[in-house]
């Protein structure tokens, strides 16, 4: 059994603080399967899901994306989905992270107190059959974001959006009374070591569906890019407090 010992005025970092529900940083992630599927929303819906002071891509460029995770160091196994519209931030060009679904408690409570990441539970699918990768989100028994792409040739890097910087809200409610404890603009690089396995392309599709607690169908897509496919290996670490909202 393990001792437990009282905890110092200058020690405690995550919850609950004798018994951490997920590892310090950094987390090693291994053989990470990733479709991704560029396409042109609506710039006004896009700017009604940014906070100030962001503003929206005047083309209305988002991408939407399904992740399957066979090995994490930190929560093991898991799949995830989500979506991130361009837009700028005092002159520099980034995107935010608006939504983000996963079937992993531990991620979920790292992803939201770490980095504001906007992290819900849901049923997330992601397969292969053969050149068509699929990906679903099922929130309360509704489909609200399915992907799919048929893979068929090898791609470069290059051709490929940056997406990063990429930034999230992080918000923690007080303990006296309504408002924020901690509202700060997050931003975030991936590992710039990662190693890279296998990327391919071809076309996409993508598709929002529609529940009472769920607003991805206001996004209307108004093109398609491209899709990609990838599989790389990386380290996740720490982000950059970019914006201090109570103390800016």
């Amino acid at each position: 059994m393990k001792a437990y010992r009282r905890l110092p005025v200058g020690e405690g970092e995550t919850m609950p603080a004798h018994r951490p529900y997920y590892p310090p940083l950094p987390s090693h992630y291994r053989d990470v399967e990733a479709q991704v599927v560029y396409f042109y929303t609506e710039p006004a819906v896009v700017q009604r899901h940014l906070p100030e002071p962001l503003a929206a891509d005047p083309e209305g460029l988002g991408v939407a994306f399904g992740y399957k995770i066979p090995f994490c160091s930190a929560y093991g196994p898991f799949n995830e989905a989500g979506l991130m519209f361009r837009c700028s931030f005092r002159g520099q060009v980034s995107f935010f992270n608006t939504h983000l679904y996963l079937d992993n408690v531990a991620a979920i409570c790292s992803g939201r107190e770490r980095w504001g990441a906007p992290k819900e539970y849901a049923a997330v699918s992601f397969e292969r059959k053969g050149n068509l990768i699929y990906s679903q989100t099922v929130k309360e028994g509704v489909p609200i974001l399915t992907l799919t792409a048929d893979i068929t040739q090898k791609a470069e890097p290059a051709e490929m959006i940056a997406v990063e910087p990429n930034y999230r809200l992080k918000l923690i409610p007080r303990a006296d009374g309504p408002g924020p404890a901690i509202k700060q603009l997050i931003s975030y690089r991936g590992d710039p070591a990662g190693t890279l396995h296998l990327l391919m392309k071809g076309n996409g599709s993508l598709a929002f569906g529609s529940s009472a607690n769920s607003d991805l169908a206001a996004f209307p897509v108004r093109g398609i890019l491209g899709a990609f496919y990838s599989v790389s290996s990386f380290t996740e670490s720490y982000g950059e407090v970019l914006y201090d909202y109570l103390n800016p």
